[in-house]
């Protein structure tokens, strides 16, 4: 039986005339994504509204609100490039790196500094919230294993932490739930990665 290929490393490594698809396929995601967003800051902001002091909870809006407006500048500026090079492809895939990453550190910061301050149902739906958005990432980021992985531990460590530094058993034995939930998310990802290679194989 042949071995899997192991997910920090494609099937086949990227080549000049797969790259424009992998492109245009993370960008295609980015309006459902934007609006899965600005749900995910609402319920974040609805559960957790009384529960934080409003400094904290207008800073993170506020960063929410620059950061989404700027993923959707770029998504717009994409939409009417004209884009001949491979050195242009990659930084567009960068630029869209960067949005994905920094949203990510968005939902991790979230964790941090409100669960502690919720009771258990407001604490239920902020984990449901930040793990919802690293499962739709699978697609999204399937392409490019590294960039998941790092958007996924960006999501789940502060919340793992903020969780493991309350000091309770119940809290530690959710940790461990959220990290066999986090290995199977990154298993997902891998058979994901695998289908989409192949997908772009046969397109190209």
């Amino acid at each position: 039986m042949a071995a899997v290929a192991p997910f920090t490393a494609p099937l086949n490594p990227p080549t000049s005339s797969a790259l424009p698809e992998e492109v245009r396929s993370v960008y295609a995601y980015t309006p459902a994504t934007l609006l899965g967003y600005l749900a995910g800051a609402a319920v974040i902001a609805l559960l957790f509204w009384r529960a934080a002091p409003a400094p904290l909870m207008l800073g993170w809006l506020s960063a929410f609100s620059i950061l989404w407006i700027g993923r959707f500048w770029v998504a717009q500026r994409f939409k009417r490039a004209q884009i001949t090079t491979h050195d242009e492809w990659l930084r567009w895939r960068l630029w869209w790196n960067i949005g994905t990453l920094c949203s990510g550190a968005l939902w991790g910061l979230a964790a941090w500094i409100f669960y502690a301050r919720g009771e258990s149902g407001q604490q239920i739906g902020l984990i449901v919230v930040v793990y919802t958005f690293c499962s739709a990432a699978v697609p999204v980021l399937a392409s490019q294993p590294r960039v998941f992985l790092l958007y996924a531990a960006l999501c789940f460590v502060p919340m793992a932490a903020r969780i493991a530094s309350l000091g309770t058993t119940p809290g530690y034995q959710l940790v461990g739930i959220l990290m066999l939930v986090y290995a199977s998310t990154t298993v997902l990802a891998r058979n994901y990665q695998q289908a989409l290679q192949r997908m772009i194989s046969l397109k190209l």
